[in-house]
C-alpha cells in the first residue's frame, strides 16, 4: 500500500503522536540541509578554490555565504535542541571569514547601494551570536550612506533589501511601499509566468513578513495569495522545479492559514524526492570536464544544487517556527488510471499513490497542466474547455482560470 495524505475535509483527525512524527521529520529535514552547508563549507569554499578561482570563489562566497547564513538564522529558531544550537554555532563561525572576506569589505565601502547583499550574510551571523565589531560598524555606515537607494531594484528585491535591513535597524523597515507594488499587491502573470516572475512571488511572501514572524501588513487578499501559491505549485510541478516548489510550500506558514489539497500535494511531492534522495535534487548539472579532479567535480555539483537543499531547509524551518505543519500520511490502495497532462516526472510517482478521492479533489492541479498545454499550442477549444470546467466546479475566480478566462477575451472568444 501507498502513502497519501487525507484530502481536506474528509474529517481528518490529527492526533499528538502524528504531529510530533511530522516535527521531528521536518527538523531533520532542516539538518540534511545543515549537512549540505557543512559540505559547502568544507568540500567548495576552500582556500584552494580561493586561489584556484578568485572570482568565482567571490561570486560564489557572496550567494551561497548569504543563503547559507539565512538558514542558519531560520535553523536556530526551528531546532531547539542542544545539539543542533552547536552544530549551527560551528557553522557560523566557519561561515564567518567567507562572509567577511576583503572583497566584501571592499564592496562595502566601494559600492554602498549594494549593502544589503553584501551586508546579509555578516548580520545573520552577528545575530546568531557571531560578531564582529570592524565589519559591522562598516556595513551600517554603508546601509546609512547618501546613495543607499541608488540602486534600481524590481520591487521584491526591494523586499529583499529591507528585509536585510531589518536585521540592523528593526521592524519598521518591513513596512516597505513596495509591497503594493510586489506580487503581494500586484499579482502574478501566469499563464506564461517565468521563472522569475514565480520567484518574485515566493520571496516577496518571506522577506515582507520576516518568514512568517509577523503578519503581512493589512489589507491582503489572503485567499488570492493562497491561490496565487496553488498556481505556482502547478508550474513547479509541471517544470520540475523543486527550488520553486520548496519556496512556495511556505505560504500556509506565513500567510497562517490551513492547507489546501494543492499545497498538501505539493509538499507530498517534495516529501517523497527527499525521503528518496536524502536530499533535494537541484536543477541540471553542468557537464564534466575531462580530467577534472575530486575537487573540481564536487564544486560542479555541490556549487550548483546547493541552493535547493537550502530553500528547502528554509521552508521546514518556516514551517516548524510558524507551527504550519504539513498534515500526516495515511495508506490506500486506490489508483487513477489517467493522470493529468503534466508534463513533470517528480509528481507522478505522488499521484499515483493518492487515492481517487484525494486526485479527485486536485482540480487545480488537473485543468492547471490541461491549461498550460493548451496555452503552449495556443488551442483555444482547449482553454475553452478548462474555463467551462472552471466555472462548472466553482473555481472560476481562482487567478488562473480567471486569467484564461481573460485570455479568451482578448482573442475575442
Amino acid at each position: 500500500m501507498a502513502t497519501v495524505l487525507v484530502p481536506a475535509g474528509e474529517g481528518r483527525v490529527e492526533d499528538w503522536g502524528a504531529a510530533t512524527r511530522r516535527l521531528d521529520q521536518l527538523r531533520e529535514f532542516v539538518r540534511c540541509s545543515l549537512r549540505v552547508g557543512r559540505l559547502l563549507l568544507d568540500e567548495v569554499l576552500t582556500e584552494q578554490f580561493r586561489n584556484d578561482d578568485p572570482s568565482q570563489y567571490r561570486k560564489l562566497a557572496s550567494k551561497a555565504g548569504g543563503e547559507l547564513a539565512m538558514l542558519l538564522r531560520m535553523a536556530r529558531r526551528a531546532l531547539t535542541d542542544d545539539g543542533d544550537a552547536r552544530e549551527i554555532t560551528d557553522l557560523a563561525r566557519d561561515l564567518a571569514r567567507h562572509a567577511r572576506a576583503p572583497h566584501l569589505r571592499r564592496s562595502l565601502v566601494t559600492r554602498p547601494s549594494r549593502a544589503p547583499m553584501y551586508a546579509l550574510a555578516h548580520l545573520c551571523l552577528s545575530e546568531l551570536g557571531v560578531p564582529d565589531e570592524s565589519f559591522d560598524r562598516l556595513a551600517r555606515t554603508a546601509l546609512t550612506s547618501s546613495v543607499r537607494w541608488a540602486n534600481e531594484r524590481v520591487a521584491y528585491r526591494m523586499l529583499d533589501a529591507a528585509w536585510t535591513r531589518h536585521i540592523a535597524f528593526g521592524d519598521a523597515e518591513l513596512s516597505h511601499p513596495a509591497i503594493a507594488l510586489s506580487p503581494i499587491g500586484a499579482g502574478v502573470d501566469l499563464l506564461e509566468a517565468t521563472t522569475e516572475d514565480a520567484y518574485a512571488f515566493t520571496h516577496a511572501l518571506p522577506y515582507a513578513t520576516d518568514f512568517g514572524r509577523l503578519p503581512l501588513p493589512l489589507p491582503a487578499k489572503v485567499q488570492r495569495l493562497v491561490e496565487l501559491a496553488e498556481a505556482i505549485v502547478v508550474k513547479s510541478l509541471d517544470e520540475d522545479d523543486l527550488d520553486l516548489l520548496a519556496e512556495v510550500l511556505m505560504a500556509p506558514a506565513i500567510l497562517r492559514v490551513p492547507w489546501t489539497p494543492t499545497l498538501e500535494f505539493g509538499w507530498l511531492v517534495l516529501e517523497r524526492v527527499w525521503n528518496e534522495f536524502g536530499f533535494v535534487p537541484g536543477p541540471g548539472l553542468p557537464d564534466p570536464v575531462e580530467g577534472e579532479t575530486r575537487a573540481q567535480r564536487v564544486r560542479r555539483v555541490l556549487g550548483t544544487t546547493y541552493h535547493t537543499s537550502f530553500a528547502a531547509g528554509l521552508c521546514c524551518a518556516t514551517l516548524i517556527v510558524c507551527d504550519a505543519l504539513p498534515p500526516e500520511s495515511y495508506r490506500c490502495e486506490t489508483r487513477d488510471a489517467e493522470p493529468p497532462a503534466g508534463k513533470g516526472t517528480m509528481w507522478r510517482l505522488a499521484w499515483n499513490e493518492c487515492s481517487g478521492t484525494q486526485q479527485d479533489g486536485l482540480v487545480v492541479i488537473r485543468l492547471g497542466f490541461q491549461l498550460r498545454r493548451g496555452v503552449e499550442r495556443m488551442d483555444v477549444a482547449a482553454i475553452r474547455d478548462v474555463v467551462l470546467s472552471a466555472a462548472e466546479m466553482g473555481r472560476l475566480e481562482h487567478p488562473l482560470f480567471a486569467q484564461a478566462l481573460e485570455l479568451l477575451e482578448r482573442l475575442g472568444c
